[in-house]
């Protein structure tokens, strides 16, 4: 280069597996330097997420199709010169230079990395107000020499870009995981510092002699650039409904309203406490009590597990009449809670013509919920998971699923709600 800029070694000054190592280092580093309460009392997942915006690495982008050049003459040493010109060593001679510049969006400091998979390459090049420059010197007036000796710049750019794009792309896509697990390392190492960890989760154990069915929920990321929020006050732990029973209950559930499906007739007439009942009868003989209170009822349409008079699952049973009881529901539902990741279902008796239209509602309907707070996936058809928070407490999550089945007009007795 023959400007006044700083120039870089494009691709070739540091190893990017070594800068990539270093952005984890510091995720781990500020997990660790957490308060205890903070990081305790916060929302798992909201902190994950947050680690995640934090911590992705954003990639390079060449706008290829916004290349232009300029031209200068400049001053080139005698000893620059081909052999086949004749010039007087320690002298300098003008010629004409091209300078292609390149823009790009992301990450400057990733120009200097090196990618695993790599093309040697050790030119230097300008890199100034999100452009990379380069020259090409014309030695004979010949225009084809400096197009291919800038195509062939401009290819070893494109391939190893294309190679830094890749790896960082596997780092972003495994971040999560990463950010997880030191998460959750940190977390348990603090609980056991204060000798409480035992007295998390309040597990159902499954009967022997029930089959065990459960289905790992879809879950989609939403991007958080902001740390979330959480009290600093000492961290009280709190019971939950481990996640493999959770897990369990909607499977069962699922199945039996299938079952009730292909029955019609047997369910004909009948309200939403007889239908709940069937639900209570299905679910007992799948669990055994940790608590002696499981799957208890309490009002018309409550299936409840309870643990210290709180409830840590509750699954209300409806025929459904349209949006705005389903958000009443919801509401009625995010009553009954009040431990941190606390888990919920909502059964849902369809008696339209159509089941189509209502799936589309539920899954339209939901996230318009003030306690909204992600999609977690369809299940199978007719099965939704949605992540909500308690009322005034976004770090109290509440895992919701809202289970849908079609039951014709003619089995919903007239006016039950």
């Amino acid at each position: 280069m023959f400007g006044s800029r700083p120039t870089i070694r494009i691709f070739a000054q540091k190893r990017l597996s070594d800068f990539l190592d270093a952005v984890l280092r510091a995720m781990k580093q500020e997990v660790d330097g957490e308060p205890r309460n903070n990081l305790l009392n916060a929302n798992q997942e909201d902190y994950v997420d947050y680690l995640v915006s934090r911590y992705s690495v954003e990639a390079l982008t060449f706008e290829w199709e916004r290349v232009s050049v300029s031209d200068r003459e400049v001053n080139i040493p005698a000893e620059r010169f081909p052999s086949s010109f004749c010039v007087r060593r320690g002298g300098s001679y003008p010629k004409q230079v091209i300078t292609y510049a390149i823009p790009f969006a992301g990450d400057p400091g990733l120009l200097e990395m090196q990618p695993s998979t790599f093309q040697m390459w050790t030119e230097d090049v300008e890199v100034w107000g999100g452009v990379v420059r380069f020259d090409v010197i014309c030695w004979n007036n010949d225009a084809e020499q400096v197009r291919r000796e800038a195509e062939r710049t401009m290819g070893l750019i494109r391939q190893n870009a294309g190679n830094v794009e890749a790896q960082v792309t596997r780092f972003n896509s495994d971040l999560r995981a990463k950010a997880e697990g030191i998460v959750v390392q940190r977390r348990a190492a603090l609980l056991q510092q204060t000798n409480m960890l035992e007295k998390l989760g309040v597990s159902l154990a499954s009967s022997a002699d029930v089959p065990s069915t459960f289905t790992v929920p879809i879950r989609k990321a939403r991007p958080i650039v902001a740390k979330p929020q959480a009290p600093d006050a000492p961290f009280a732990p709190e019971p939950c409904l481990d996640d493999d029973s959770y897990k369990k209950i909607p499977r069962v559930c699922f199945d039996a309203g299938r079952e009730m499906e292909r029955h019609p007739s047997i369910y004909c007439g009948r309200g939403e406490e007889t239908l709940r009942d069937h639900f209570l009868m299905v679910l007992a003989p799948h669990f055994q009590s940790v608590t002696g209170e499981t799957f208890n009822c309490q009002g018309k349409t409550d299936v409840l597990v309870r643990h210290e008079g709180k409830n840590l699952f509750v699954a209300e049973c409806k025929y459904w009449h349209g949006a705005k009881a389903l958000q009443a529901a919801i509401d009625q539902t995010l009553g009954y809670l009040t431990w941190r990741d606390s888990k919920a279902a909502l059964i849902l008796f369809v008696p339209n013509r159509e089941i189509a239209g209502v799936l589309s509602q539920i899954e339209i309907e939901v996230p318009k919920h003030g306690a909204w707070v992600q999609n977690s996936g369809r299940i199978e058809e007719g099965w939704y998971s949605f992540v909500l928070h308690l009322p005034g407490d976004r770090n109290r999550h509440v895992k919701l699923a809202v289970l849908c089945f079609h039951f014709p007009a003619e089995v919903a007795p007239p006016g039950d709600s």
